[in-house]
């Protein structure tokens, strides 16, 4: 277990709702001279599938300028970036989703999201799958974080009602909970297992060894939280989640949901929200679409080199799907 951070931190990326106020502090417009050369993009790489477009296909100056940028608030700075101006009137999805993956390619790398291995993720309704996961339902989505360091979603359609965002700073969270709960930080750095999904029949149904909710490496504080996977992997194994972490985890959900620490919008079709995952966490309320209007977001997971250091257990929930899908392969199922 990494030390226990019990000092509060004070660092953009410790973001509140109050803070900020609303999503305009998050929105950062495209500008001219880098629509002009994502419209070269466009242009060089027509001939290519959109997720055939490489990182060296994406040279035009005004983009890498804007890439550092969004690198640097992502991993330095606050941690959460959303990406306004592009118009979905101007350009079809197949476009819109060549110049997501083309972003994706200089903030990290795409990595597997299902045992698929898809590594652009759609998150839309699927009636047809009945074990799909949360992210192909019309449900809620409680606040969580995901498996890899960077996420993004790009939102191509909007539901006919419902499915607004949220995004909550961890960082605010360890702040809350050091000032109202200390005792219960210990039980979430110690953490517990998680429940691996889409593991096939004779797989291992949970982690080998524990994963944190938080860590703190070389002075930053971190965070991976599932709680749902954790106690899915108490009942796996047949055996009550610890007390104090029951307690904890209950703090930890109440926190992430308070209206002053919360920021709550709807993205709109063309816009990118990217967030640093092991800073940030994220929900979505239920939705419903209807014959005209059928949501659809696609979703990138990034690896990012040389990024933040966590422990070492936060990379174990990430290498699962990876196996997942590669027992799918040498079972000749894919």
């Amino acid at each position: 277990m990494t030390p226990i951070c019990q000092t509060f931190i004070d660092h953009p990326a410790a973001w509140t709702a109050r803070e900020l106020g609303s999503r305009r502090a998050l929105e950062r417009p495209l500008k001219q001279a880098e629509l002009d050369d994502l419209a070269r993009l466009l242009d060089e790489t027509a001939g290519k599938a959109p997720q055939a477009v490489t990182r060296d296909d994406v040279r035009q100056p005004a983009l890498v300028a804007l890439l550092d940028e969004l690198r640097e608030t992502l991993m330095r700075g606050r941690g959460a970036v959303l990406l306004t101006g592009l118009d979905p009137a101007r350009h079809d999805p197949e476009q819109l989703e060549r110049i997501y993956w083309a972003l994706g390619t200089h903030l990290g790398e795409a990595a597997v999201q299902s045992h698929a291995g898809d590594r652009l993720g759609r998150v839309e309704r699927d009636d047809k799958d009945p074990v799909a996961r949360g992210y192909r339902s019309a449900g809620e989505l409680v606040m969580h974080t995901d498996s890899y360091e960077v996420v993004g979603l790009q939102c191509i359609r909007s539901a006919a009602h419902g499915g607004q965002s949220a995004l909550v700073s961890s960082l605010a969270i360890h702040n809350a909970l050091l000032r109202e709960h200390p005792d219960l930080l210990p039980a979430l750095y110690e953490g517990y297992y998680l429940a691996i999904p889409e593991a096939r029949l004779g797989s291992k149904p949970v982690t080998d060894e524990k994963i944190p909710v938080f860590c703190c490496v070389d002075g930053q504080v971190s965070c991976m939280y599932a709680g749902s996977f954790m106690r899915e992997a108490a009942r796996q194994k047949g055996t009550p989640l610890p007390g104090r972490l029951a307690e904890a985890l209950e703090a930890f959900s109440r926190a992430a949901e308070r209206e002053d620490l919360a920021l709550r919008f709807m993205l709109a079709p063309g816009e990118i929200l990217l967030w640093h995952n092991f800073t940030n966490l994220h929900s979505r309320t239920e939705f419903e679409d209807d014959e005209q209007h059928r949501r659809l977001l696609l979703r990138l997971w990034l690896t990012v080199p040389q990024g933040r250091p966590v422990a070492p257990e936060f990379g174990v929930r990430g290498a699962a799907y990876a196996r997942v899908y590669r027992e799918r392969l040498s079972s000749g199922a894919a």
